[in-house]
């Protein structure tokens, strides 16, 4: 058996099928959740989950292997809603133009990972274990291709590869400073001002895009 083999093992889970079944994992996950960011991953079994879930620990057992798969699943779930939330609003946004929409979604983001900010981003870190099995299933990961088709959409007229290379670029760097300022809070950056140097990021990076659109439309010998 593999590595990876062995860790897929580790963190099996059985996936609901009826709409009982459904709740129930869902509780799990919930109270896991607020479990976990209430007194640390490490400070909490499966039994005080079960115990405070009201639910016997054969119940938990059924879905769950162990600890690191709820997790896993806490991990997930905050990921996906996240993501469903930034496709959802840049969709709504497609029809403003590029310079309106950069600064109201980097509003989202942020709002997104400040709601959410244990399970998007404290969680992973404080179960290392999960981080390679989790990747797939991260929020940046998630909600790449939204951010692609985001530029496409307003990029239309540009080389997809350099749309992609540079969509790639704005989304690792947004969440990375969005990151990093909910961790450490500096005294001289607020959330306003976070969401204005993101947005004059973006808006100048994403200037190479806009003079290759103009390029690509100048006439042959013009």
């Amino acid at each position: 058996m593999t590595v990876k083999d062995t860790t897929f093992h580790k963190l099996r889970r059985r996936t609901p099928r009826q709409k009982r079944s459904q709740i129930l994992y869902d509780k799990i996950i919930t109270t896991a959740k607020t479990l976990f960011k209430q007194h640390g991953y490490a400070y909490v079994s499966t039994n005080r989950i079960a115990e405070k879930a009201n639910i016997s620990i054969g119940s938990l057992y059924q879905y769950f292997a162990n600890r690191e798969s709820i997790a896993l699943a806490v991990y997930e779930d905050a990921c996906s809603k996240a993501a469903l939330t930034m496709k959802r609003k840049t969709l709504e946004s497609l029809s403003a133009t590029f310079e309106d929409s950069v600064p109201e979604l980097t509003g989202w983001v942020f709002e997104v990972f400040e709601k959410d900010r244990y399970a998007l981003l404290q969680l992973i870190n404080e179960v290392p274990e999960l981080r390679k099995t989790a990747q797939p299933f991260s929020f940046d990961t998630l909600i790449q291709r939204t951010t692609q088709m985001f530029f496409e959409q307003h990029f239309a007229q540009v080389e997809p590869a350099v749309v992609a290379r540079k969509s790639y670029v704005v989304d690792k760097c947004v969440i990375a400073v969005i990151s990093k300022y909910l961790d450490e809070r500096p005294d001289f950056l607020n959330k306003s001002q976070v969401v204005s140097e993101i947005t004059e990021f973006v808006l100048r990076y994403s200037g190479t895009l806009s003079s290759a659109r103009s390029a690509s439309e100048t006439p042959v010998g013009a």
